[in-house]
């Protein structure tokens, strides 16, 4: 008996196929658009996690998204095996030949831009995947062949800030809610973790925020401020901890309120959770819920519910 082949994303063709026609009866999300916020982060080995944990929890929230006439929505890079990678296979997954809407848009900014060759952007289209390329904001001039080192020239990284940051505020004005999962909080390219800057600007269109904590990372660090605990990570001397980091804060000082993370303290601190429960429609006891859960499908049965509410 041929063993059946179980493509990439985990999905199992049947499944597939019994979710596209349940997609057909019951239109829960109507194309709202929702931007999904995953990144590995610190921690993940310290709760008996791994990168594959974070694989397995974004694929299920996107697959759902998807077969509710949803779109998913990412902001990511090319590498191998990376979350664009995974998201584009579920896409191809879920494609109909009589259809021609995205179900999958990923935002692309410089220095990504570079990776999109002519084979890569057919690649994507060829699954039904948008590629929203952000222009590179007036504050910077970028030069294309020029090697950026934004580790060691403070102007290099002021350039990735700048781009990231165009990238981040763009997905804030486009989605209909953001879901935040895991997350860096040292060793990222951005002016403050990307996660918490993605976070920021949703909280900022008055978007909903549906923050999944139990995977650690910057989305839990998020999840104590806003409970009004005090976050380490989130502190100036945490963050800028080197002769190259603080030099870097002086530079931009004048350039990005939120570098100085007293300030972003401040702005975040006016979402407490009340207001997040407001904006995604879960009641405070089902955020708490989220906040810490490590349940795959509980995760998912909550965010579901206050997408279908909004």
């Amino acid at each position: 008996m041929k063993e059946e082949k179980i493509d990439i994303s985990g999905v199992d063709s049947d499944l597939i196929s019994q979710e596209k026609n349940q997609a057909k009866k019951s239109r829960i999300l109507n194309g709202k658009k929702i931007a999904i916020s995953v990144s590995v982060n610190e921690d993940l080995d310290k709760i008996g996690f791994s990168e594959q944990h974070l694989n397995d929890i974004s694929i299920e929230i996107a697959r759902y998204i998807i077969a509710n006439d949803g779109v998913a929505l990412y902001g990511g890079d090319l590498r191998e095996n990376g979350f664009t990678y995974y998201f584009s296979e579920l896409s191809n997954q879920y494609k109909k030949a009589n259809d021609k809407n995205f179900k999958f848009v990923n935002y692309f900014v410089f220095p990504n831009t570079r990776r999109l060759t002519r084979d890569v952007k057919i690649d994507f289209y060829s699954k039904q995947i948008e590629i929203k390329e952000i222009s590179v904001p007036k504050t910077v001039s970028i030069i294309e062949h020029k090697e950026y080192n934004p580790s060691k020239s403070i102007e290099d990284r002021y350039s990735f800030c700048e781009c990231f940051k165009e990238m981040r505020v763009q997905m804030a004005k486009d989605c209909s809610a953001r879901i935040l999962i895991g997350g860096k909080t040292t060793n990222y390219l951005g002016y403050i973790p990307g996660v918490i800057e993605e976070a920021l600007y949703t909280l900022k269109e008055n978007k909903p925020l549906f923050l999944v904590g139990g995977f650690g990372g910057a989305t839990k660090k998020l999840i104590k401020l806003i409970k009004g605990e005090d976050v380490e990570e989130l502190t100036n001397n945490f963050q800028y901890n080197t002769d190259f980091l603080i030099e870097f804060k002086d530079y931009i000082y004048s350039k990005c309120d939120y570098a100085d993370f007293n300030k972003l303290k401040e702005e975040l601190l006016k979402f407490n959770l009340n207001k997040l429960s407001e904006l995604n429609k879960l009641s405070v006891e089902e955020n708490e819920i989220l906040f810490s859960s490590k349940n795959i499908h509980e995760i998912v049965y909550l965010i579901m519910k206050g997408l279908r509410r909004l």
